[in-house]
């Protein structure tokens, strides 16, 4: 679609075009600084020192021999020293913007630059047989926001999530269920109770060579197709991913594919001899295939000495299955710092091997999560939050909020509010900065209805809502299109920022960076709260402007959905 900003840009371009004293390819625009009233600029030096010119001269001749039509978006052209500025005129763009955001609904801010191709996004990856904790939190989050972002730009997304189900540390597993037997319960807390049976038996290990080896052996077996091996391994993977479905429906992620390490086995050993046959690697003397020497990154293995296999070797695996499955143009990799190596050689390892081919490889990396006190989350600090009992303790607090703010709505209301809200708050806290910095729980920050919250963006959007609904009720001029009647600075502040939605969409896709979608979401509210206490919507001056002005709160609320659905994140009715 070709929105309003677009087509402002491109009647600026045209309109100097058309003077004759540029060529377009010599016309570059430029956003003005906040101080400067204008939406474009034309810096005009480069121009002028090409055309043996005065900078100043040549932007008032050009000032002077613009013409724009009567429909035109430009309302006006001023030369400023060197800038020639350009302003929207701003009952067109009301009429432009609020129309074509009420028009569009839901679409609003989608493109279609990605028509017929194909992205893989590997997110969330969860570990068999343990709970899903703040690291995946992060790759979940972010991982769905990407997959959001890229949809809304055209591309067929698959969404895959990569499990850990195998190598010695699930010998581990395998053993210490040997060791004490299958923990009781069902969900999180057999889960529980697995990990502290995975710790028992790993600390034992330590000091007994004896059980490090049956763990070696127990991840040989369930490599090799022992029978035992796999039916437990089977039993911890149902385990695992029936509790994480229930942390996926609460967060609204919806991936397509969930292979774990463990699908890539029977390609393995063509992997390691592919990458021996190309000369990338070589067997040394003890067994193990090695490859050294690749872009100056640290020498790694793609087999073990005793034949067993690699992260490594799993991950060119799945590569390999992803090109030959998908034919993608772009593989992205939503996992976290520490694994920043890992993938630096992953992806020189895959290309040396004659892969991936004009195909984009990118690790989104992320921080680490910190706790109010500012310590970091670890099971070793003894400070680990798990993602079940985080959005409980989001959603009890939240339930709080809703209690005090609105004691007036039905019970179950309230529960599904507190739901939205508590996920909401914890959703925003990881995407509204760079996904690079570390983020801080922090619960009172986090769901706070003023600043930038979720519960702050979720409680703008009820009150849009809150505002038509009492407009139904009260009778009157309804949303109508009398839109060029928004001529109030903050309303034209707010409808230029809705304009902004497309531009923010495609930025975030392009530097794989939801928080600039949260940025705008952000902005969005608080331009509506200057609007709201400047700008009477019911009690209007006349019939004409209130219809108008609730046409923009509707544009306002169909928008802000927009913008909080490619966060993943919900928007009630009421608050």
């Amino acid at each position: 679609m070709n929105y309003a900003l677009e087509r402002f840009t491109t009647e600026v371009r045209e309109a100097i075009a058309a003077t004759g004293q540029a060529e377009v390819g010599q016309i570059e625009l430029t956003t003005p600084r906040p101080n400067i009233p204008a939406d474009l600029a034309f810096p005009t030096f480069r121009l002028a020192k090409e055309r043996g010119l005065v900078a100043p001269q040549l932007a008032a001749d050009l000032a002077a021999a613009i013409r724009v039509g009567d429909n035109s978006l430009i309302g006006k052209v001023e030369a400023v020293g060197p800038f020639l500025n350009f302003s929207m005129h701003p009952e067109r763009l009301a009429v432009a913007v609020v129309s074509e955001i009420l028009a569009t609904g839901t679409c609003y801010g989608t493109h279609r630059d990605g028509h017929a191709q194909r992205v893989v996004v590997d997110y969330s990856a969860p570990n068999i047989a343990k709970r899903m904790h703040v690291g995946h939190i992060r790759s979940t989050i972010i991982g769905q926001a990407i997959v959001n972002l890229y949809r809304a730009l055209g591309y067929e997304v698959i969404g895959d999530n990569h499990l850990g189900d195998w190598g010695k540390q699930f010998g581990v597993v395998l053993a210490s269920v040997e060791h004490e037997g299958k923990p009781e319960g069902v969900g999180e807390a057999a889960l529980e109770a697995l990990e502290a049976q995975y710790a028992r038996f790993a600390a034992a290990a330590k000091d007994d060579l004896t059980l490090d080896e049956l763990a070696r052996q127990w991840s040989l077996r369930l490599e090799q197709g022992d029978p035992q091996a796999r039916e437990l391994w089977q039993w911890s993977v149902d385990l695992t991913m029936e509790a994480a479905q229930r942390n996926y429906d609460r967060l609204g992620v919806k991936i397509d594919h969930a292979y774990g390490e463990s699908f890539y086995e029977p390609m393995l050993a063509g992997v390691i001899q592919e990458a021996l046959a190309c000369g990338v690697a070589y067997r040394d003397a003890g067994g193990a295939v090695v490859i050294e020497n690749l872009q100056n990154l640290p020498t790694f293995l793609l087999q073990r000495s005793d034949s067993g296999t690699l992260y490594m070797t799993r991950d060119v695996a799945t590569i390999v299955f992803r090109m030959r499955e998908f034919s993608p143009q772009k593989i992205v990799y939503v996992v976290g710092e520490p694994q920043a190596l890992h993938l630096r050689q992953l992806f020189a390892l895959i290309r040396a091997m004659g892969y991936a081919a004009g195909v984009e490889l990118t690790h989104i990396a992320f921080g680490t999560v910190f706790d109010a006190q500012g310590q970091p989350l670890s099971t070793r600090r003894g400070n680990m939050v798990y993602l079940e009992a985080l959005l409980d303790d989001a959603v009890r607090r939240a339930r709080a909020v809703v209690e005090h703010k609105s004691p007036d709505l039905p019970e179950a209301e309230k529960d599904a509010v507190a739901e939205a809200v508590g996920v909401g708050a914890v959703v925003y806290n990881d995407l509204y900065q760079d996904p690079k910095r570390n983020i801080t729980l922090d619960w009172e920050r986090m769901l706070a209805t003023e600043g930038n919250s979720a519960t702050y963006l979720q409680y703008s959007y009820a009150r849009c809502r809150s505002l038509l609904r009492r407009a139904r009720e009260d009778g009157g001029e309804g949303p109508s299109g009398e839109l060029a009647l928004l001529v109030h600075p903050s309303e034209v502040r707010l409808i230029k920022h809705l304009a902004r939605l497309p531009e923010a969409v495609r930025e975030a896709g392009a530097r794989y960076a939801p928080f600039v979608v949260a940025d705008w979401c952000y902005t969005t509210a608080r331009e509506f709260g200057v609007f709201f206490e400047q700008c009477p919507v019911l009690k209007a001056e006349t019939p004409l402007l209130r219809g108008a002005r609730l046409s923009l709160v509707a544009a306002t609320a169909q928008a802000l959905h927009n913008g909080l659905s490619l966060l993943g994140i919900q928007a009630p009715e009421r608050m």
